[in-house]
């Protein structure tokens, strides 16, 4: 198989193979050493624990060049950024590092966040929009080394400046390649300037280990490109004077077993605009229509409002 041999892997205890026969994937019971660039890499080899996860320790692309490692033990990863201190690396197909986990350990009944935590160091940044030292789950490069983005720990807020002002961000964000911001998820509900006025940004069910879809986006030049809201719409057409009731769509979280809302995300363009509810998409024209956002933060018994102060919970509330 390309890869074993184009690795030299010694102890393979299972493996997978694409339909061409390639490996895939496989777990190892020996001390390897593999060599990426100025990294020298050792993937998982000893048994699990209560922390470590029966997973594969190497993945490949089907032309054998690797796609993941999964390492033994916290290795320092020279980055164009300085070296980080990961448990997990996944890799573009011509070598170049496409994402770098801290920490790779189990949540489960042997092992709770809090154990994880204690084990995790802040990492200093120093941004264009914003300087912090924080815990974060992991980051994510473009092909040249740049910083495409970075998902925080939960519970870490950080405070960045954007081209409509300083907001609070939760989850994470994302950049562009040349470090301008390109979105980021708001700690709490916080109040957007629009074309169309000032709009509540938030999405209560963001999922917590992505950063590269967030709930309020720019264009590379800094104009608002997107932005998700917990709102049901009313436009109303000053020419026609047809009105359009636009509303949030329920559905189950599988974790509670209750509906939620899922946001409305509203899409800019020069003089128009999309809105989208999952179920239908619709454009309007800026310049004869009005519009009205009925703000819901009943998602919640102890809902935090616009502008309020989530320090002490973390935006656990929301």
């Amino acid at each position: 198989m390309i890869a074993e041999m184009k690795y030299n892997l010694k102890g393979i205890t299972s493996y997978t193979t694409y339909p061409s026969g390639e490996m895939k994937e496989c777990k190892l019971g020996e001390y390897n050493e593999i060599c990426i660039g100025p990294n020298t890499l050792i993937p998982r080899y000893k048994g699990v624990d209560e922390r470590k996860k029966d997973n594969k320790a190497v993945s490949f692309y089907e032309n054998g060049n690797i796609k993941s490692i999964s390492l033994e033990e916290q290795t320092e990863i020279a980055t164009s950024i300085g070296t980080i201190s990961s448990e997990l690396i996944t890799f573009y197909e011509d070598g170049a590092i496409n994402s770098l986990f801290p920490l790779n350990g189990q949540i489960g009944f042997g092992w709770s966040e809090e154990d994880e935590e204690q084990l995790l160091k802040e990492l200093e940044l120093d941004l264009t929009f914003a300087k912090f030292q924080k815990k974060i789950i992991g980051l994510r490069f473009y092909q040249t080394g740049e910083i495409k983005s970075i998902i925080l720990w939960p519970r870490e807020n950080i405070d960045i400046d954007t081209p409509l002002g300083s907001y609070p961000v939760r989850i994470g964000l994302r950049m562009y390649e040349n470090g301008n911001l390109e979105s980021f998820e708001p700690a709490r509900a916080v109040v957007v300037p629009t074309p169309i006025g000032d709009i509540v940004a938030f999405d209560q069910n963001a999922l917590g280990m992505d950063a590269d879809n967030n709930s309020v986006n720019f264009y590379l030049d800094g104009n608002l490109r997107s932005i998700a809201t917990n709102s049901d719409i009313v436009v109303n057409n000053k020419v026609t004077g047809e009105r359009t009731m636009i509303y949030q769509q329920l559905r189950l979280d599988m974790l509670t077993n209750e509906m939620v809302k899922l946001p409305v995300k509203i899409s800019f363009e020069s003089n128009s605009i999309t809105i989208d509810s999952g179920a239908e998409s619709m454009s309007f024209d800026i310049n004869t229509c009005k519009f009205l956002f009925l703000y819901d933060g009943s998602y919640k018994e102890k809902k935090c409002s616009p502008g309020s102060d989530c320090s002490g919970c973390g935006a656990a509330c929301m």
